[in-house]
C-alpha cells in the first residue's frame, strides 16, 4: 500500500491492518446495538472458535443510528476483514464508524484480555477491577500543580481531579446549558471551567494532562486532539470504545490507554440486552491501564 495512502488512513483502519498482519482471524458472530447510551457490541468468533467482543459509543444523538439496520445480517458469519471491506461503501457516520470501531475491539479482545500478551507486545500494562479502577484514581497521573484538561465532561473523573488539580477545562460538543448548575443562596467556588468543544486548541493547549473520551474515535477528532495537545505531559485515553489493540494510539501520541474489557460471557451479554446498554456497574467488567514499555 503506497505511503501516501497509509496516512489517510484513520486510527481503526490502521489498527485493523495491524492486528490482519498479526494473525488474528475470525467471522463476525454477533452485534447489539442500544438506542440509550447508545452503543454497538460486536462480537468475534476467531477461528479457533474463541468468542472476542467489544463496544463502541455512538455519542449522544440517536438519529446517528439507522431506523432500518438490517444490512448488519447480511455480514454475519463473514471474514471480519471481508465485513470491513464492505463497510467502506458505507461512508464515515458516526454509527458506521462505531461499528468499525467496535470490531476493532472484538478483533483485539484476545490480546487486550490477557495482559501477559500485552507485555509480550511491549506494553506495560495491569488489570483492574471495580471499585480500584484507575479511571477513578487521577492521583496516579495529576499533580496539585496541573492544569488538567477534559475532552469530554465525566460526572465521576472531573470532580475527582478538581480535588487534585490546580484547575479543571473541560470541553464539550453538547449544549452547555445541559452541564449548568442552579445554585440558589451559597455557592460552590469551583476550579472547573467548561467550554465549548470549538475553544479545544486553546484549552489543550495550555494543559498538563489530558483525558480524552474514546467517543473522539468514532467522532473523527482524535487525531486532532492530539495534535491540539502535543504540549501535554500525559495524555489519557478511557472507557470502552479505547478497547483495542493500542500500537496506533501510542504511535500518534497516547500516553496512557484505560480501556474496559467487557465479559465474552453469555450471562454479561443477556445482562447488557436486558439493561439496554447500562453496563456501568455490572459484575466482572475489567479496566486495563497500559502504557508502552519502560524497559
Amino acid at each position: 500500500m503506497p505511503e501516501e495512502e497509509l496516512r489517510r488512513l484513520d486510527m481503526v483502519r490502521e489498527t485493523i491492518r495491524e492486528l490482519r498482519n498479526l494473525g488474528i482471524r475470525g467471522t463476525l458472530y454477533s452485534v447489539v446495538i442500544t438506542r440509550v447510551g447508545p452503543w454497538t457490541l460486536s462480537y468475534i468468533k476467531y477461528d479457533d472458535g474463541t468468542i472476542g467482543c467489544g463496544c463502541a459509543n455512538n455519542e449522544a444523538e440517536r438519529e446517528e443510528i439507522p431506523d432500518d439496520v438490517s444490512f448488519i445480517k447480511d455480514l454475519l458469519n463473514l471474514n471480519t476483514y471481508e465485513v470491513v471491506d464492505r463497510l467502506e461503501s458505507f461512508g464515515d457516520s458516526v454509527f458506521i464508524n462505531s461499528l468499525r470501531t467496535s470490531i476493532a475491539s472484538a478483533l483485539s479482545y484476545k490480546l487486550m484480555s490477557d495482559v501477559g500478551l500485552l507485555k509480550k507486545e511491549g506494553y506495560d500494562a495491569e488489570t483492574f477491577i471495580a471499585p480500584n479502577l484507575p479511571l477513578f484514581d487521577p492521583s496516579k497521573f495529576v499533580q496539585p500543580s496541573d492544569i488538567v484538561a477534559m475532552v469530554g465532561f465525566h460526572m465521576t473523573v472531573t470532580p475527582l481531579c478538581a480535588d487534585i488539580a490546580k484547575e479543571v477545562l473541560v470541553t464539550e460538543l453538547m449544549d452547555l446549558k445541559e452541564l449548568s448548575v442552579i445554585e440558589l443562596g451559597v455557592r460552590e467556588k469551583s476550579n472547573v471551567k467548561i467550554f465549548p468543544a470549538d475553544k479545544s486548541k486553546e484549552i489543550l493547549s495550555r494543559a498538563d494532562v489530558v483525558y480524552i473520551t474514546g467517543e473522539t474515535v468514532v467522532n473523527g477528532t482524535i487525531d486532532e486532539i492530539l495534535e491540539f495537545s502535543k504540549n501535554a505531559r500525559t495524555r489519557i485515553i478511557y472507557g470502552p470504545t479505547s478497547a483495542f489493540y493500542p500500537k496506533v494510539l501510542f504511535e500518534r501520541g497516547v500516553d496512557v490507554s484505560l480501556p474496559m474489557i467487557f465479559p465474552n460471557t453469555p450471562d454479561f451479554r443477556r445482562r447488557f440486552v436486558l439493561s439496554r446498554g447500562n453496563w456501568y456497574f455490572m459484575r466482572d467488567v475489567k479496566q486495563l491501564l497500559i502504557r508502552r514499555s519502560r524497559t
